[in-house]
């Protein structure tokens, strides 16, 4: 009996298991210390799960590597989840329609002066409702962003607007993601 037992549990955590929760991601950075020989940026994920999937599990990691070094860290969930959809297609909220939750995690890291770093997050279980690509649901998704902090301490772009606009059928819409540069940096 032991062994039947053992060999389920062999069995079951061999298996890759797939939540279809993850629907999006951005990723951004702020300089908050600009050093002589290294830099202190604030990173922060905003990870969008669609309601239909698995309750999201609070902890994303950030990997961060160059030229210089490489490092990784978990990034801490900042707030409550905000259901981003109108309330008439809430159902993060009990409702029947589609539903989008945004969720904000941050993480503070110290980055020595380097041209070519990248900050990555990948998270399983991609929406399956995406038509794109085959089996959605087994694949990553995964941002990244890069810095040069070699110049000067800079900032990332970020975005104003929800990425999950709901526009209605045979209407006109003009979407606006609201890309703004604190530092006046050109956006493109």
């Amino acid at each position: 009996m032991k062994k039947l037992i053992l060999s389920i549990l062999v069995l079951i955590l061999s298996i890759d298991i797939y939540a279809t929760h993850a629907a999006g991601m951005d990723i951004s950075y702020e300089c908050i210390n600009q050093g002589t020989n290294s830099d202190t940026y604030k990173v922060t994920v905003k990870f969008y799960r669609d309601c239909e999937g698995i309750a999201n599990w609070g902890t994303l990691y950030l990997d961060y590597s160059s030229s210089c070094g490489s490092n990784s860290t978990s990034l801490t969930q900042i707030g409550n989840a905000v259901n981003i959809n109108p309330n008439c297609l809430s159902y993060c909220n009990g409702g029947s329609g589609l539903g989008i939750e945004q969720y904000t995690y941050e993480a503070v890291i110290n980055l020595s002066k380097c041209s070519n770093w990248v900050l990555s997050v990948c998270e399983a279980a991609r929406n399956n409702s995406i038509g794109t690509i085959l089996n959605p649901g087994n694949e990553d998704l995964c941002v990244e962003a890069t810095l040069n902090n070699t110049i000067f301490c800079n900032n990332s772009p970020t975005f104003t607007q929800y990425p999950t606009p709901f526009i209605c059928v045979g209407n006109y819409y003009c979407y606006n993601n609201g890309a703004v540069e604190i530092d006046g940096d050109s956006v493109v």
